[in-house]
């Protein structure tokens, strides 16, 4: 059922017949799938930054890497960041990202079929802030750690910056993307600091104007790259980065599934939206921080 082309007539009227059985409710579920896909993957930041590779039936994340340097990825648990220096190839733990939300029955009831959109939109939410959350994990620990075994210039990647953020500070940190042979292909940052290159003028920057374009978070270029502004970057930072392939991977062993997972003796509805995927970093010389003190 794609609740988008129809009139919300009868989409209320399809709602109240499917939320009546067991079986409706299941083809319910189903029918929120592709859209909370299609959703997430337009405003994912995680999405835009690393690589999404879905995995065949029994195989590994398992990814190359240059020996010399340090890859980073989200633990099993989906909590602590593991960096690994040893062996060429680094497996990719998987771990699951859910969401549980519930509906009163009572309200169903009353025909509020509203608030089974509302339950989609906080289960993508939450499903979308998870993503992004440990991928940002992984960007910082690479980002501060991750040019370990290259030398003492190679330290800190980070690049300290004064505001107002300046068209030499970023020229700072594409360099250190270019000097390893990659192209900058995304910049990742707060609105609060996009205003600083917003005065830059339309010489260096080629502002966004599509509306569905901006609703992504593209909200500009600079220099051929991309700028992503969000507010899940803390500000006074901002990750530069060289195309995801080159970067990192996030491998997928269960792609968004979403099933009916109702609570009788609470008389709630409620759906279990869930993933299985990994989120990793197997070339930090493919990312710069830069830090702007204000």
């Amino acid at each position: 059922m794609d609740t988008n082309t129809i009139s919300n007539e009868l989409k209320q009227q399809i709602i109240g017949e499917y939320i009546k059985t067991a079986a409706g409710r299941a083809k319910l579920a189903a029918s929120m799938i592709q859209p909370l896909r299609l959703r997430r993957d337009y405003t994912s930041v995680a999405r835009k930054a690393f690589l999404v590779e879905q995995l065949p039936d029994g195989a590994l994340p398992i990814y190359d890497k240059d020996p010399n340097v340090t890859a980073f990825v989200v633990g099993e648990e989906g909590e602590n960041i593991l960096a690994i220096t040893k062996p060429r190839r680094v497996i990719f733990p998987l771990f699951e990202i859910a969401s549980n939300p519930e509906l009163p029955l009572t309200q169903i009831k009353e025909r509020r079929f509203d608030l089974i959109e509302r339950a989609q939109d906080l289960a993508k939410a939450q499903i979308q802030a998870a993503e992004d959350a440990r991928a940002f994990d992984v960007m910082d620990a690479v980002s501060q750690f991750g040019f370990d075994n290259l030398g003492a210039a190679y330290v800190n990647a980070q690049v300290n910056a004064v505001a107002p953020l300046t068209p030499a500070n970023l020229i700072d940190a594409f360099a250190r993307i270019e000097t390893h042979d990659l192209r900058v292909a995304r910049i990742f940052m707060n609105a609060l600091d996009f205003a600083d290159i917003r005065k830059w003028g339309r010489d260096v920057l080629d502002i966004e104007t599509q509306g569905t374009l901006l609703k992504s978070g593209l909200l500009g270029t600079v220099w051929g790259a991309q700028i992503i502004v969000s507010r899940k970057v803390n500000p006074g930072y901002a990750y530069v980065c060289a195309e995801p392939e080159f970067f990192g991977r996030i491998p997928v062993r269960t792609e968004l599934t979403v099933l009916s997972a109702d609570d009788p003796k609470a008389r709630r509805i409620g759906f279990s939206v869930f993933e299985n995927l990994g989120i990793g970093c197997h070339n930090p010389l493919a990312i710069t921080r830069v830090k702007i003190a204000r």
